[in-house]
């Protein structure tokens, strides 16, 4: 792609063509599109509801405490462990300084009902007394001595209960025990011949594992890169292995199942009609059905494969192109990370105003001064959907980036027809283009996504809300209703994955590239079937592949090292990292997959192969433009 003040000089010196929209482009030089900024209005949106992110981030840190969450209030909504009289918050007859009283107890009270009153105190007792023979033996509400004619129902004092302080509460002893010999019985029966100091082990090897599990996610990295280079030098190779052995497993199992019910048949057939049992007949049927089912599939399946197999070797010529394109540019696997980071910053800030938000609210107490909790009204609310929404919207915003940021890398080496005239960091170049003139598009494709997704949770809610009501009817609408989202969700991540693909390529709008993605889709609906069916199923083995291959290099390897006891932990968080590292070359190789086919097809429909309308496309897919397939299958 040329940009920039040369273009004039550039344009003289080379002559002229025209793209695809009758543009002017320069020849051997690719399309040179004049961007600019589009869906502006959308940006402006998505800065002003950010604008409302931060004013709900102001008034939650305002108005919400995590302090409540985390180490709980009394019966008055003190917070244990804080001085209240100073926050200010609650009534002054009812706010206390508890900075010693650090741990919420439950005082019990048994009778025609048992109820519990949470008190704030410095330490858990850790003696039981449900019955006690004296004073010293109570715990007892505040501003109450301890006596036994304060016992309940005559006061508010009760017998003690062993308990211990766990994330400030105190937990009866008699549960943590319980808990404990679980755990116990359950690492018994793991490790009945091991040590016992084994859970101790353990930690210490996924402690001194860390060097391994950065040595796994190399290897992984490595493998990874391995499946590319596979991929590129002999896709043909893999994917016909991979079709003729799924026709082969079926042809083989069809044989083992005929054979299986000609025995049954035999058998059945050799004993006398009146011993015959209906479940022998049945046996015969269904061993009969399950062939003739199985030799359908598999006939089908050859069928599809001889009426696609000019489409199954356009597929093998997409995945060697989109892996000579991504070899030439490494660093797009490493984009995802920067996308990773970002997400996670997101979230680490969405879950802490949510915090905030979530223990926003004033004080409420009964006629009768019971505390009822912190009551949050309607603004409150709205704000907690607002910035559930905001988390929504945000997250698919910045997986738009990332997709947009790699179509448009796949492209700008695409559309020019000397590869070796790809511009320096093809990957940060698009960012760089994305950031300056699509974020508008971006807003408006992931805003209608984000849409759509929120519809989908609330409807999972109002669906919780008639769980074990008897309204049959409105629970089936829901559920339609749910059906029919989900469906529409998976249309909307189609529509907006090709936009963006569009929008990279020649910098549109959000709807006219929507359009046009669409358009190109249904004029090349068996190319796309073809391609998205095998490069899904190659994926789908790749990432199995540098899962399993990894893990099998850990169980090697790590079996020889000396100062781990018991290496399986380390070897199951090697997989687990392998399997997440799989994943994203995957889903980076998928994009670049689904934008070199829409290049194709816009190359295909919008040029001609003659001086003054070139084909951008290399040799290896013109064989698959007009004319028939000559080449060979690998």
């Amino acid at each position: 792609m040329v940009s920039g003040g040369s273009e004039s000089k550039i344009y003289r010196k080379m002559g002229k063509g025209h793209d695809p929209r009758g543009h002017e482009v320069i020849k051997n030089k690719g399309v040179y599109d004049k961007r600019k900024c589009h869906d502006c209005l959308f940006l402006l949106l998505f800065l002003a509801f950010w604008g409302g992110m931060i004013a709900v981030a102001v008034i939650a840190v305002k108005e919400g405490n995590p302090l409540r969450l985390i180490y709980g209030t009394d019966e008055n909504g003190n917070i244990c462990g804080v001085d209240n009289i100073a926050d200010g918050v609650l009534p002054a007859n009812k706010s206390a300084n508890f900075v010693d009283n650090k741990y919420v107890y439950y005082i019990v009270y048994t009778g025609n009902l048992i109820s519990a009153r949470p008190v704030c105190v410095s330490q858990c007792p850790n003696e039981t007394h449900l019955i006690p023979d004296n004073a010293s033996q109570l715990v007892c509400s505040y501003n109450v001595t301890p006596a036994m004619d304060q016992l309940y129902p005559n006061g508010t004092c009760a017998g003690t209960y062993a308990s211990r302080p766990i994330f400030n509460r105190c937990i009866p002893t008699v549960l943590v025990n319980a808990t404990d010999t679980l755990l116990d019985e359950v690492f018994k029966m793991i490790n009945s011949k091991i040590d016992q100091d084994t859970s101790v082990k353990l930690l210490s090897d996924m402690v001194e594992s860390w060097k391994y599990l950065i040595m796994g996610a190399f290897v992984a990295l490595g493998l990874g890169f391995l499946w590319i280079f596979l991929l590129r030098y002999f896709a043909g190779l893999i994917t016909w292995s991979t079709v003729l052995g799924v026709l082969g497993c079926l042809s083989l199992l069809a044989i083992q199942v005929y054979y299986q019910w000609q025995d049954a048949e035999d058998e059945y057939y050799s004993i006398p009609p009146a011993q015959r049992l209906s479940l022998q007949y049945d046996n015969v049927q269904a061993l009969k059905v399950i062939f003739i089912i199985i030799c359908v599939i598999g006939g089908i399946l050859a069928f599809i494969i001889l009426a696609l197999w000019r489409r199954i070797m356009l597929s093998i010529a997409i995945i060697k192109e989109s892996s000579r394109a991504v070899g030439t540019m490494p660093s797009i696997f490493f984009f995802p990370l920067f996308i990773f980071a970002w997400i996670c910053a997101f979230v680490i800030y969405w879950v802490i105003i949510g915090f905030y938000l979530g223990t926003a609210g004033t004080p409420e107490y009964d006629e009768n001064g019971v505390f009822l909790g912190y009551i949050a009204n309607d603004t409150i609310r709205y704000m907690q959907i607002y910035h559930f929404f905001g988390l929504l919207w945000t997250i698919t915003f910045i997986l738009a980036v990332n997709q947009c940021t790699i179509a448009g890398s796949i492209a700008l080496w695409y559309w020019v027809m000397d590869k070796k005239d790809t511009p320096y960091f093809p990957v940060w170049k698009s960012f760089g283009r994305v950031l300056r003139y699509h974020l508008g598009s971006l807003a408006l494709g992931s805003l209608i996504l984000a849409i759509i997704k929120f519809i989908r949770y609330v409807l999972q809610y109002v669906e919780k809300k008639f769980k074990g009501k008897e309204a049959f009817l409105a629970r089936f609408i829901v559920k339609c209703l749910q059906c029919l989202f989900w469906c529409f969700e998976k249309f909307i991540k189609f529509l907006d994955k090709n936009a963006y693909i569009m929008i990279s390529i020649y910098g549109y709008s959000f709807c006219k590239g929507a359009k046009r993605g669409f358009e190109l889709i249904l004029s090349n609906v068996l190319r796309v079937a073809a391609v998205n069916m095998i490069s899904g199923f190659l994926l789908f083995l790749g990432r199995v592949l540098i899962t399993v291959m990894t893990v099998g290099i850990a169980f090697y390897a790590l079996q020889r090292v000396d100062d781990l006891t018991f290496y399986v932990i380390p070897v199951i968080l090697i997989g687990v990292i392998a399997y997440a590292i799989a994943t994203g070359f995957m889903s980076v190789y998928d994009m670049t997959i689904d934008t070199m086919l829409l290049c194709f097809c816009e190359d295909s429909s919008k040029n001609d192969g003659s001086a003054e309308r070139p084909y951008f496309m290399s040799k290896r897919l013109k064989k698959f433009v007009d004319g028939g397939y000559t080449g060979s299958c690998c």
